[in-house]
């Protein structure tokens, strides 16, 4: 296959140029030369221009695939689909699984209600996310029909995450010591390794697939996923508090104290139903081979401790580990 990339030097447009190459495939990148140099894969063309200003360097040019890993707003979406119609065969847009309306439903599937963006020209994404998302997904319906395939991923992790909302906690575990850990009332969670969902979409697209398919990933116990973090770490040791005491002392959710959600609100996503995805083929390596691969990656990055992303800073977790023991000890 010839295959476009729009991105594909970030995360998991990297692991998807990746594994196209792995699988003797034609690839083209087209990227804005801003997260890497050009030259991040030998022998792949790169084509340096943004979506937002001009689609002409596409002009002339024939895929039989195009993978967008990084739209965000319907208009530009609407061009690059518009821009490729007579082009490409079939587009490929990675979505997010928090397009639907009510993310405390559980067990949703593909037909549930996605949201309604209110000004289709804000530029603000935010709490907007998931219906800049879902908007999109509409673009390219309306342009490509029955040619379009949609993605609907959970919380991808593994090397190259930039996020770092997967990355702490391995990291951290590695790093040993006292490790304060939420104690949740719900401890499932869910996430999948850039590196499966990757490999699947490469199947996905050899075998011309279209329609809309959720990727959440395995299903996980929070506390046996930081138990793998800590393993072979003699000196690591786990902190458990309240979610109360999270909330008490401000800490906050999902990025300061990453795949921690208290909230009702948005419970259900960890519940999605990836049945759908699983009968074509989708499948998810060991969790402990996603930990032991990301600990590997986050070491050669050499970050300080305020370039973080996600996680809390060591400095606030010493405070909050003594406030806990008084909290304790005065009992």
């Amino acid at each position: 296959m010839k295959v476009l990339i729009i991105g594909g030097t970030r995360f998991l447009g990297r692991h998807l140029a990746e594994s196209f190459l792995r699988n003797n495939h034609e690839v083209t990148l087209f990227h804005r030369g801003k997260t890497a140099a050009p030259g991040l894969f030998q022998g792949v063309e790169e084509i340096i221009g943004d979506r937002e200003q001009d689609l002409s360097p596409l002009e002339k040019r024939s895929w039989d695939a195009v993978i967008d890993t990084c739209g965000y707003f319907p208009k530009h979406v609407r061009k690059s689909a518009e821009a490729l119609r007579e082009n490409v065969s079939s587009y490929l847009f990675v979505s997010s699984v928090s397009v639907y309306e009510d993310q405390s439903v559980r067990y949703l599937t593909e037909e549930a209600r996605t949201a309604v963006l209110k000004d289709p020209d804000t530029t603000e994404i935010g709490e907007n996310y998931g219906a800049l998302k879902a908007a999109c997904e509409k673009e390219v319906q309306k342009v490509f029909g029955e040619q379009a395939l949609i993605i609907r991923p959970g919380l991808i992790v593994g090397p190259h995450d930039y996020t770092d909302r997967f990355t702490y906690w391995p990291h951290r575990g590695a790093q040993g010591g006292e490790i304060l850990v939420p104690e949740m009332k719900d401890p499932t969670i869910r996430f999948i390794d850039a590196r499966d969902l990757a490999d699947w979409i490469v199947r996905m697209a050899e075998n011309q697939e279209n329609g809309v398919y959720q990727a959440v990933g395995g299903s996980y116990n929070f506390n046996d996923f930081v138990q793998q973090c800590i393993a072979n770490q003699n000196a690591a040791a786990i902190v458990s508090v309240p979610e109360s005491f999270l909330v008490e002392e401000k800490v906050g959710e999902w990025v300061e104290m990453p795949l921690w959600i208290s909230s009702e609100e948005y419970r259900g996503l960890d519940y999605a139903d990836d049945t759908k995805a699983i009968n074509k083929g989708l499948v998810f390596r060991s969790m402990e081979e996603t930990i032991q691969d990301t600990v590997a990656w986050s070491r050669t990055r050499n970050l300080d401790l305020d370039d973080w992303k996600a996680g809390l800073h060591p400095d606030k977790e010493a405070d909050l580990l003594q406030k806990w023991k008084q909290k304790v000890n005065k009992k």
